[in-house]
């Protein structure tokens, strides 16, 4: 995807700040780690004079619709009032991994004090098997989660144009991981626009080189 620029609009900054599965999201099953994560979508965050911009299209159609998934946001430098970055490790789930190991554990149990139940040992080991595996699928590594807001003023509405209930636009996630460049765009952006704001495009020069 190509983003037109405005009649005397030049890009000052470009940020691959995340990347994205579009196919995964933070629901409970994705959390266990019994779902495996690509993310494989660049998202970017490209600063013009005029404009901050978030985009994001998947590489390839999904089977589904097959179109691509994409996500596109901006805000205009002269509106924008705050920002907001946060990057911390992802909540890791176990309670299903446990609830199964612990169904396992008192089957067998039950199954080895009780004579007369041994044909329920085999389940019993089975199902605390899996659910020792689960733990070490949901454990296994350090997802990391980040967030990103850039606000403006409190009183623009904007445009809103959705085929989704607010309880499916509320629900609706990807599972997104920061780039090394989400904590060097978390550090200067909020410069980079006040000297925009301020300073309009004679700052150009001075972002451009570094």
């Amino acid at each position: 995807m190509s983003l037109l620029l405005a009649e005397g609009e030049q890009v000052v900054r470009k940020y691959r700040c995340a990347v994205v599965d579009y196919k995964s999201s933070d629901n409970s099953l994705d959390a266990t780690g019994l779902v495996k994560k690509r993310p494989d979508t660049d998202g970017l965050v490209v600063v013009t004079n005029k404009r901050v911009l978030y985009y994001a299209e998947a590489a390839a159609p999904s089977k589904g619709s097959n179109t691509p998934a994409m996500h596109l946001q901006e805000a205009f430098i002269d509106r924008i009032t705050s920002t907001e970055f946060i990057q911390a490790d992802a909540k890791k789930s176990v309670v299903l991994p446990l609830a199964l190991m612990i169904i396992g554990l008192l089957v067998s149990i039950y199954a080895i004090l009780d004579d007369m139940e041994y044909m329920y040992l085999v389940p019993g080991v089975i199902v605390l098997v899996f659910g020792v595996l689960f733990l070490v699928l949901a454990m296994r590594g350090v997802d990391q989660l980040m967030m990103m807001k850039i606000n403006t003023v409190a009183s623009e509405t904007g445009i809103h144009v959705s085929g989704m209930s607010r309880r499916e636009e509320q629900a609706l996630s990807f599972y997104m991981m920061p780039t090394p460049e989400f904590k060097e765009m978390a550090s200067e952006i909020g410069a980079l626009i006040i000297d925009l704001q301020t300073n309009g495009d004679a700052c150009i020069a001075k972002w451009t080189s570094e």
